[in-house]
């Protein structure tokens, strides 16, 4: 791969989604002729899952009003939470911690959109926009233009506490994270969650199961894991030292501070994990995406 927009841009992953939207448009609405409301198509991909997640819960408690407006008028009422980018219309939202969903499907509470979904303030919708052109700045446009088509803030947090960012492989394309009040330290965030999202995808899209039984040490967590977990942390780590090496210059203030330690502790736990990466890897029974891999964690090496 040429440089970090080659190998992040994947028509493997694009057709999947293409494809996975139409599915779930046929589920919603099998006998409607009607055109689904034009968007950009990884927006529209996250939002036919949080379409699908919210039309699957209303059924379970026979809600049959909700059930409705997810299968006929979420699709527009939707676009009401967009936010204007660099890189076209995203929608973000900032719900309260009672709204967060919890549920033994997902190992973390998390958030659907629905009919009582509020836009986010001003303020918050201008920090993800600065955030989005940061990513946009650091040659990362193509990951969170794809893979964060969706942003759920779930909470504000001081510069020296641990931040929470997590995905769910139900609601793709969407990133749930803290933040800290910095657009620069968001984009990280973006870039972390986007690259989960994006590896689930291209696992999803040439159906590649990794074995659960066989497992490496993750200096991350500090314990063994499957391989699966740490060829995520192998993928998504390095993007964010791509990432945190490309704005730290323009950085000032606690960011700075911020993604400098980032920096300093990827690179320490990055030179632990040579050898095991290039194990895990033989895991991945596709030629094109190892090298995809490889690319984007070598890049990040000689940062």
């Amino acid at each position: 791969m040429s440089d970090i927009s080659d190998a992040l841009h994947f028509d493997a992953v694009l057709a999947h989604q293409t494809a996975r939207t139409a599915d779930i448009h046929r589920v919603l609405q099998p006998d409607s002729a009607r055109p689904a409301p034009t968007k950009p198509a990884s927006l529209a991909y996250a939002l036919a899952h949080h379409q699908l997640e919210g039309a699957e819960a209303a059924a379970r408690r026979r809600d049959s009003t909700a059930l409705t407006w997810y299968r006929t008028d979420a699709s527009r009422d939707f676009m009401r939470f967009t936010v204007d980018t660099c890189l076209g219309p995203r929608i973000v939202v900032a719900p309260p911690q009672e709204h967060m969903i919890r549920t033994p499907l997902a190992e973390t509470p998390y958030y659907v959109l629905g009919p009582d979904t509020a836009p986010a303030t001003n303020h918050h919708a201008a920090l993800a926009s600065s955030a989005f052109a940061h990513t946009d700045d650091a040659g990362l446009a193509g990951l969170t233009a794809t893979h964060a088509a969706v942003v759920c803030l779930i909470g504000h947090r001081s510069p020296d506490q641990i931040l929470r960012n997590f995905t769910i492989t139900r609601l793709p394309a969407t990133v749930f994270t803290d933040h800290i009040g910095d657009p620069v330290v968001l984009g990280r965030e973006l870039v972390h969650e986007a690259a989960h999202n994006w590896l689930n995808d291209a696992l999803a899209a040439l159906q590649i199961t990794i074995p659960e039984e066989v497992t490496f040490f993750s200096p991350w967590r500090n314990t063994e894991r499957p391989a699966f977990g740490f060829l995520h942390a192998c993928f998504a780590f390095p993007l964010t030292v791509i990432y945190a090496a490309h704005v730290l210059p323009a950085a000032s203030g606690p960011a700075h501070t911020v993604l400098a330690d980032h920096l300093r502790q990827q690179r320490v736990h990055l030179a632990r994990t040579g050898h095991d990466f290039a194990q895990a890897l033989k895991l991945i029974d596709h030629e094109d995406l190892r090298q995809r891999l490889d690319s984007v964690y070598h890049l990040a090496r000689t940062l």
